[in-house]
C-alpha cells in the first residue's frame, strides 16, 4: 500500500494545501515558518489516527464519527492548538480535513474484497475529519454510488488501513529523548507481535486480575471523598483499557550507548543524538517492510550536521527510501529529490504545491547557479571542450528524447578543462542541486581523477562512463570516431595522411598516435595545435554525425546515452 497524495485543510498556519503528490521520496522545501512542518506533522497526526483505528475497536458516534482518541489512545490533535487561529472566531464549529489517497496492489484489492465485501480500481480516497470535540468522522471519497456504498463501511475501512499502516516521526530537534522515542516505537513494534500469542495474552489478563481489587479500592476511596462535597456522586470507576494495558507494556526504553564509556545517550552531543535517531529508522526501514511500514517522516534531517555529515546522510535517506516511502522537510539542496522534481514541494506563504521545474526549488533554496545550468535537471560532465561539442552532436543525433532535453536545457554539458578539476567540478554541480554523469577518457589521468571523487563520495559507478576500447590499453573520445569522418580535412589543412604504424597502433591513445602522425610528415606538435586539430576533428563530426562513430566501438557512447535518458526521466529512489 502506497500513499500516492495527500492534501490538509485548516490545520495550523495552513489553511489550505490541495493533492501534493508523494512518491519513495518527497521533500518539502520552503523558508521557515511558511508551514513545511505544519504539513509534515498534519501527515503524520493523520496517519496517527488511522494506526488507532487499526488497533482499536471503533466507537461509533453519529454515522460514521469515532473518539480521536480511541481506547485512551492520543493521535496527537487538540482544536485550540491546531485548528487555526485567525479562523476559530470566525469558525467555532470548523473542522481539520485530511485527504489521503492510497494506492493498492493486486494482494492488498483482494483482501479488501475478502474484509470489506467492495471492489476497488486500485485506489482508496480517506477523508478525515476532526472537530472541536476532537471526534473523528471518516468519509470515503470515491466518487459514484460505489463511494455513497463505501462511506458507509468508513470504520471498517479505516480499520483495514490502520492495520496495515505504521508512521514514524522524528521532530527536528532530536534529542536523547526523541532518539528514545524512536527506541521505544521498535520495542513496541516487536512487543506487539507478542500480543497475539496466547502466553502473552493470558498474561496480560493476569495483571488485569491482579489490577481489580487495587482499582476497585481506589474507586471506592475516591468516590468518598468526592460524597463529602459532592454529595449527588453516584460512583466512580478507576480503569486502564486494554490498549492502555498494552502500550505500558510496550514503553519506556532505557538506552547507555558504551562508545569507551558507557554514557547515556541523553548526555551525547547534538550531533550524535541525531544521527542516532535517524540511523535507527534506517534500521528499522530495513526490517519493517513485511510488517507494512508506510511512511517515514523527518523534520531537517540536516540538522546538528557538520556538511561532511550531510553528504554521508545523503547515502542514509537513498537507503531508507528505497525501501519506505520517506517525507523530509529541508533547507540542504543536497537533500531534495532532484530525479523526480515534482516530489520536491514548495511551501511558502503557508501554502503547497509541487515544483514544476528544477528551477523554482533553487529559487526556493537561495542556490544561485550560472546561466547554463539555469534549467539543467541533468549535467553530462566531459574532458574538454571540443569533446562537449562532439558528444552534443552525437546525443542530439542518436536520441531524441535527449535532442530535447538539451534544447529545453534540461541536459547541460559542462567541460572540465582537464580531467584534474573532476571532484571540484562534481561538488560545484551538487551545490548547485544537479544531478550529473561523467565521461572520461579511459587513460591515467581520467582513471584517477573517477578514484578521488568516488573516495570523497562525490561518484558512484552509476554516474560514469569510460571510453573504453577493446584491445587498447588507453584510449578516449576520439578513440571511438571513424576516422574517414575526419581525415580528409586533416590532411587539407595540415598535409597529414594518418596512415602507418603510427596511426593505427593499439598501444596507444589517439592524441599519441595522431602526434607520431604529425612528426612523421615534420609538422610540430604542441599544445596549441592539439586543440586546433581537436577543433577540425568536432566540426568533422557535427557536419556528418551519422557517420562519425565507429561500428565496433559506440558500446560508450550508447550506454552514456542511456543512463542520461533514465536520470532524466527520474528514478523513483536512488537519486535525493
Amino acid at each position: 500500500m502506497r500513499l500516492i497524495a495527500f492534501s490538509v485543510t485548516r490545520y495550523r498556519s495552513i489553511t489550505s494545501a490541495q493533492k501534493l503528490p508523494l512518491g519513495d521520496l518527497t521533500t518539502l522545501v520552503g523558508p521557515n515558518n511558511e508551514g513545511k512542518s505544519n504539513i509534515l506533522r498534519a501527515l503524520v497526526m493523520g496517519m496517527r489516527h488511522l494506526g488507532v483505528l487499526g488497533r482499536v475497536p471503533t466507537v461509533r458516534r453519529r454515522r460514521t464519527a469515532m473518539r480521536s482518541t480511541l481506547g485512551g489512545v492520543d493521535a496527537g490533535y487538540s482544536w485550540h492548538r491546531d485548528f487555526p487561529k485567525s479562523l476559530q472566531d470566525q469558525q467555532p464549529n470548523g473542522r481539520t480535513i485530511l485527504d489521503f489517497e492510497f494506492e493498492l496492489d493486486q494482494h492488498e484489492l483482494a483482501a479488501f474484497r475478502a474484509e470489506i465485501k467492495s471492489t476497488l480500481n486500485g485506489y482508496l480516497p480517506i477523508r478525515l475529519m476532526i472537530d472541536r470535540e476532537g471526534a473523528l468522522e471518516v468519509k470515503i471519497r470515491k466518487q459514484g454510488k460505489g463511494g455513497t456504498a463505501l462511506t458507509g463501511k468508513a470504520a471498517e475501512i479505516a480499520r483495514f488501513v490502520g492495520m496495515r499502516l505504521r508512521v514514524q516521526y522524528v521532530p527536528s530537534v532530536r534529542t536523547a529523548a526523541a532518539a528514545v522515542q524512536v527506541i521505544d516505537d521498535m520495542v513496541a513494534d516487536e512487543l506487539q507481535k507478542l500480543e497475539k500469542t496466547p502466553d502473552y495474552q493470558r498474561a496480560v489478563r493476569a495483571i488485569e486480575k491482579a489490577q481489580a481489587p487495587v482499582l476497585a479500592a481506589l474507586s471506592s476511596t475516591i468516590h468518598d471523598q468526592l460524597r463529602e462535597f459532592l454529595p449527588d456522586v453516584r460512583s466512580v470507576d478507576v480503569t486502564i483499557s486494554e490498549e492502555q494495558r498494552f502500550q505500558a507494556l510496550r514503553r519506556a526504553s532505557h538506552v547507555i550507548v558504551d562508545d569507551g564509556t558507557a554514557t547515556d545517550l541523553h548526555l551525547k552531543g547534538d550531533g550524535v543524538q541525531s544521527l542516532a535517531a535517524i540511523s535507527l529508522i534506517r534500521r528499522a526501514s530495513h526490517e519493517s517492510q513485511a510488517q507494512g511500514e508506510l511512511v517515514l517522516a523527518i523534520e531537517e534531517p540536516e540538522a546538528h550536521l557538520h556538511p561532511h555529515a550531510i553528504h554521508q546522510l545523503r547515502e542514509v535517506l537513498e537507503d531508507i527510501a528505497s525501501r519506505q516511502q520517506l517525507v523530509v522537510t529541508t533547507h540542504s539542496p543536497l537533500l531534495t529529490n532532484l530525479a523526480n522534481v515534482s516530489s520536491n514541494i514548495i511551501v511558502e506563504a503557508n501554502r503547497a504545491r509541487s515544483a514544476s521545474n528544477i528551477a523554482d526549488v533553487r529559487n526556493v533554496l537561495g542556490v544561485r547557479t550560472t546561466d547554463n545550468l539555469e534549467s539543467a535537471r541533468v549535467v553530462l560532465v566531459l574532458e574538454g571542450e571540443t569533446d562537449v561539442r562532439m558528444i552534443r552532436c552525437l546525443l542530439q543525433h542518436r536520441s531524441p528524447s535527449l535532442r530535447s532535453a538539451i534544447s529545453a536545457g534540461e541536459l547541460a554539458l559542462e567541460s572540465l578543462a582537464g580531467g584534474a578539476n573532476l571532484r571540484y567540478k562534481l561538488a560545484h554541480l551538487r551545490e548547485a542541486m544537479c544531478v550529473y554523469h561523467v565521461l572520461l577518457d579511459h587513460d591515467e589521468m581520467g582513471l584517477r581523477a573517477a578514484a578521488v571523487a568516488t573516495t570523497e563520495g562525490l561518484l558512484k559507478p552509476a554516474d560514469q562512463t569510460f571510453t573504453i576500447v577493446p584491445g587498447m590499453r588507453e584510449s578516449e573520445i576520439e578513440d571511438l570516431l571513424n576516422a574517414t569522418t575526419y581525415e580528409h580535412a586533416l590532411k587539407e589543412h595540415f598535409g597529414v595522411v594518418l596512415v602507418g604504424p603510427q596511426f593505427h597502433s593499439a598501444n596507444r591513445k589517439w592524441t599519441q598516435r595522431v602526434k607520431a602522425c604529425f612528426e612523421l610528415y615534420g609538422q610540430p606538435w604542441n599544445t596549441s595545435r592539439e586543440r586546433e586539430v581537436k577543433n577540425l576533428v568536432a566540426e568533422a563530426v557535427c557536419g556528418d554525425p551519422e557517420a562519425a562513430l565507429h561500428s565496433a566501438k559506440h558500446g560508450p557512447i550508447d550506454a552514456m546515452a542511456a543512463a542520461l535518458e533514465e536520470k532524466l526521466r527520474g528514478k523513483p529512489v536512488r537519486t535525493l
